[in-house]
């Protein structure tokens, strides 16, 4: 029960915290600093509560008065009326049974997803490119994504043109877009009855396409920049 009134204190602060975020920072364009707002808000309520703070106040103590003195007298057996054992409250072992069924429930989506991730990039083509990159071609048909080192990317756009789709599933791997939702993923299961937490989560992942759009833009940015210098160069001589 414990645990359960702990959790509930961070269910509080994460609200708090998001929804500062939501009315007062949602609307910038700092993606990079959003980022690190809604990470430190999941971490950070988890933390908050088991910070015990204590203030010291000194108290009056009033003098001791001599207690009278009470004569115990003996009670016969039958006047002796037997207490009745207080009755168990049944909700608290309920409310603790829902809790966890519900932490065990996310957990397993969570892993069954993992376990997913991990079938695709063992069935798939290794291909490893010079900058150490680990893509994965796969025959299945399914939209290109991330995860921790690999690139995974479905034969169709495999045999397209590709070069953007890698530049920006690269800025997710060079962020560790990857490690923070795993993170996320595993206080939500911690906190599944907490809307605020699903809402920081897709945020989250909102945030981290715009950082991987605005990382390889410049990336493709700067190289359009060096080639045009270059062919000038090249021209001049």
């Amino acid at each position: 029960m414990e645990f359960l009134i702990y959790d509930a204190k961070v269910a509080l602060a994460l609200l708090v915290f998001y929804l500062f975020y939501r009315f007062l920072l949602k609307k910038e364009t700092f993606h990079r600093f959003n980022r690190m707002v809604l990470v430190g808000t999941a971490v950070l309520s988890f933390l908050l509560p088991l910070c015990i703070i204590t203030i010291h106040k000194p108290i009056e103590v009033a003098p001791v008065l001599p207690e009278p003195t009470i004569v115990a007298t003996e009670l016969p057996a039958q006047e002796l009326v037997p207490l009745l054992e207080p009755a168990v409250a049944w909700w608290p072992t309920a409310l603790t049974l829902l809790f966890w069924a519900g932490v065990a429930f996310v957990l397993a989506r969570v892993t069954l997803s993992i376990l997913s991730i991990v079938r695709i990039i063992r069935r798939g083509r290794l291909i490893r490119e010079e900058d150490g990159c680990k893509i994965i071609v796969t025959e299945r048909d399914i939209d290109p994504f991330s995860w921790m080192k690999y690139i995974v990317l479905s034969g169709k756009d495999w045999e397209a043109p590709h070069a953007s789709i890698l530049a920006h599933e690269k800025a997710h791997i060079g962020l560790g877009h990857s490690l923070e939702v795993l993170l996320v993923d595993v206080l939500s299961a911690l906190q599944w009855f907490n809307p605020a937490i699903w809402m920081l989560r897709a945020d989250l992942q909102e945030l981290h396409e715009y950082e991987a759009d605005d990382v390889s833009a410049r990336a493709a940015t700067q190289l359009l920049t060096a080639l045009i210098t270059v062919s000038l160069k090249t021209e001049l001589l």
